[in-house]
């Protein structure tokens, strides 16, 4: 299968603190109209229970990419997944503490790191960014705090002991990489790191005690993983009701999207934000509250909306948890085997989806749900 995606570069603009002016008046999710865009930080009210459906075949071009499956590129179903990154040929997939590299048409061309006690090797491993200059993987072993670099073909080249704990990370150029901390008794959150001498480059968002912190998350994995669209890096930090955004040129960190607890005196639940993803006109950003279930507010960034929404695959004939990945159009989904046989049983696969089940086994790997988000 050949998968055919265009590619179109969002524009997404930050609002400016301090000194600096947004450039039209603040917006509140209660809003109707705007003149063109929302103004940032954008204040997200959860007491605005409005709710809908989304269909993501009425805002995207979906494709479907299916893993090939051999005794090397099997993905163990106990493991979880905790990473993606897409360049022009290929897409690096992270589960537990295998990173699988495939082609752009499923095809599976190798494995990267392996676990063990050698310099080459981790020993817990799984979060992983790339330098698509370089062509170089860069994997993080998050119990010695090491980067081992690989190239694309999974050769080691070198690592870079770091002096500051972390767990998640972008690679911003050949000697820079921006992470953050779940860590929640970690002194400082989100920083700049060398890639040279592993250092603390620059301190970027400290520690920040919450007044009342009784119902807040604190999750670690997949939610808190960073996403950068365009220039702009985001990220999503545990204890925090804030998702902010990294400025790769500015090198500046400012708040975008700001979560507002409820006013009632029977819910003041607290939560981590987590942003799915973000086009030139929509936001979905994810908010799980408990004891309530997990929910998505959809922002229109034209005309202020903001509601609930669940987002709907109509050939799978189910919601889908859509997530952004590094390249700012292309949202995913990972659509497991086994659940696909059984929803192929019950009738509900159409399309596309519905012809590759049918020639796939149950133990494959899975088929992973691409969708080019329209303007």
């Amino acid at each position: 299968m050949k998968l055919v995606v265009c590619l179109i570069v969002f524009s997404f603009l930050l609002f400016s603190c301090g000194n600096r002016k947004a450039s039209v008046e603040e917006t509140t999710c209660d809003s109707v109209e705007v003149q063109a865009e929302i103004s940032y930080p954008f204040l997200i009210d959860k007491s605005n229970e409005d709710e809908r459906d989304i269909e993501i075949n009425d805002i995207a071009k979906v494709s479907y990419l299916k893993l090939g499956t051999n005794t090397k590129s099997l993905i163990p179903r106990k493991w979880s997944f905790s990473g993606i990154f897409l360049t022009d040929k290929d897409l690096f997939l992270s589960f537990g503490e295998n990173i699988y590299r495939f082609g752009l048409d499923g095809t599976f061309l190798n494995n990267i790191g392996k676990r063990g006690a050698a310099p080459f090797e981790f020993v817990v491993g799984g979060i992983f960014s790339v330098n698509e200059e370089t062509q170089e993987l860069f994997l993080l072993d998050v119990a010695q705090q090491r980067i081992s670099v690989y190239t694309y073909g999974g050769k080691y080249l070198r690592s870079v002991k770091c002096e500051k704990g972390f767990d998640r990370f972008y690679v911003l150029n050949d000697s820079l990489a921006i992470c953050s901390t779940n860590d929640i008794t970690n002194d400082i959150r989100a920083f700049t790191i060398s890639l040279r001498d592993g250092k603390v480059d620059h301190v970027l968002l400290e520690k920040r005690m919450l007044a009342d912190t009784r119902n807040l998350m604190t999750n670690i994995g997949a939610f808190s993983r960073l996403n950068k669209l365009g220039d702009r890096i985001y990220l999503c930090i545990s204890s925090s009701d804030t998702i902010y955004v990294y400025d790769t040129k500015s090198h500046i960190l400012d708040p975008v999207y700001i979560q507002n607890p409820l006013k009632t005196d029977a819910d003041k639940v607290k939560t981590v934000p987590y942003l799915q993803f973000e086009s030139s006109r929509f936001a979905s950003i994810l908010i799980n509250d408990i004891p309530r279930p997990d929910f998505t507010y959809w922002v229109d960034k034209e005309s202020g909306e903001c509601s609930r929404v669940k987002i709907r695959n109509r050939d799978l004939d189910d919601y889908v948890l859509a997530w952004g990945t590094n390249r700012d159009n292309w949202v995913f989904y990972i659509l497991e085997m086994p659940r696909l046989k059984e929803r192929l049983k019950q009738g509900k696969l159409s399309g596309e989806l519905k012809s590759l089940v049918e020639q796939s086994d149950e133990e494959d790997n899975p088929i992973i749900m691409i969708a080019e988000i329209r303007k």
